[in-house]
């Protein structure tokens, strides 16, 4: 019989499809517990023996974050000097910073805004006529805004919680290889009194509505299978911390090209956010909760200095432990890179910096690994014997 060349092209359309969904499935059902032959680590089986917590990659605190209006900034210290001196800071795009200086941890801070418009007229921009942040289309519409201080330090790169993930999941969907991203969300609601001449926007509190709300903009944006939940974690173990212990956090070839979202909070939004879900069963975030509780998985650490050693004990632990490598401004100013030391050989997994890049300050501080150009490195406390840094790869 003779084949035509369309019956050609059929049939190696359908032998690579197939080839392609047994490749899924493989990977789909490769184990927590990890390769038996995981005993010497190579750069080729590196990725299904080396556990998402068994590396170490930087981030950014305030991710979203752009300099206050420069007007602004002489007024408010007028006012009462020093006031903007900790705010006078600002990053790249996200997905600048995913792409082209490999942070694989990004910090959004969001303010309910149920009816949209409460933020759309910052008290700061119309003083100072910052024209391009007084009724932004993105601010007027229903959803949580981004931003770090509401009427003074309103300036974003991407102005909603909705924008800033459609640039994670852009990038991510074009890198599918990428090591596993943690997003960090922080619900902010604190009112703030009046000062000389700013009258504060009043927060909308949150409420556990308010809260699951978070989980519904997430999956307004990412696929499940572009997420590894605390349901993915925990499995079938009681607890998500007998899980991490017990079992262990996904692997690398589990984890690549993959997002997981963590709550920064560790006040009365983190209680109702665990509330009727003790495990956060069915939930999107992880929560910090110290070890013990049930839902102890993540546990945010940011003092490097003070908490060194309890980092170092809760990484060995299994647990994974944001910190900091530096606070505005004093690393930008000074060059002092203790902080940094520190967040680097407590084996904190991800390191939140506001200077991937020189600060521009002429002190040379710059948050960067000292053994590695990569995205990442092994982890100095967790990572299995003969992990080298150059199988940290994208």
């Amino acid at each position: 019989m003779k084949i035509t060349t369309i019956q050609l092209s059929l049939f190696w359309f359908a032998a690579l499809f197939f080839l392609s969904c047994t490749q899924n499935e493989s990977q789909s059902q490769s184990s927590y517990a990890g390769d038996p032959n995981c005993e010497t680590i190579t750069s080729e089986n590196a990725d299904h023996c080396i556990r998402l917590n068994q590396i170490q990659v930087f981030g950014t605190h305030n991710s979203y974050k752009l300099y206050p209006h420069p007007e602004l900034v002489d007024l408010l210290n007028e006012y009462a000097p020093g006031w903007a001196d900790n705010i006078n800071y600002e990053h790249r795009t996200i997905r600048e910073q995913l792409e082209e200086l490999n942070m694989r941890q990004l910090e959004l801070d969001i303010f309910a805004d149920p009816e949209g418009g409460l933020y759309a007229e910052p008290a700061g921009a119309l003083l100072v006529d910052d024209t391009d942040f007084i009724r932004h289309p993105d601010l007027m519409e229903p959803g949580f805004k981004v931003l770090h201080v509401q009427d003074t330090d309103y300036r974003s790169t991407c102005l909603t919680l909705i924008s800033c993930l459609k640039e994670v999941r852009d990038w991510s969907l074009e890198y599918p290889s990428h090591l596993p991203v943690m997003i960090l969300v922080e619900a902010k609601q604190r009112p703030l009194e009046s000062r000389g001449m700013l009258n504060f926007t009043e927060p909308v509190q949150f409420d556990e509505q308010l809260m699951l709300e978070i989980d519904k903009e997430i999956w307004s944006i990412f696929s499940r299978e572009h997420v590894i939940t605390p349901d993915d974690v925990r499995g079938d173990y009681e607890t998500l911390e007998k899980a991490v212990s017990e079992n262990g956090w996904p692997t690398l070839s589990e984890s690549r090209g993959k997002v997981f979202f963590a709550l920064d909070n560790t006040d009365v939004t983190r209680e109702i956010y665990l509330s009727g879900a003790t495990n956060l069963e069915g939930r999107a975030l992880f929560v910090s909760s110290p070890p013990g509780e049930p839902s102890a998985a993540f546990i945010k650490m940011n003092n490097s200095i003070g908490s060194y050693e309890s980092i170092k004990e809760n990484v060995a632990a299994g647990y994974v432990i944001r910190s900091r490598s530096d606070v505005p401004m004093h690393e930008a100013m000074t060059g002092d890179t203790t902080r940094l030391n520190a967040a680097l050989s407590s084996g904190a997994q991800y390191i939140s910096t506001d200077y991937p890049e020189p600060s521009p300050f002429g002190s040379g501080f710059i948050a960067a690994f000292p053994d590695t150009d990569g995205p990442g490195r092994c982890n100095p406390v967790s990572a299995p014997p003969g992990c080298q840094n150059h199988f940290i790869t994208e």
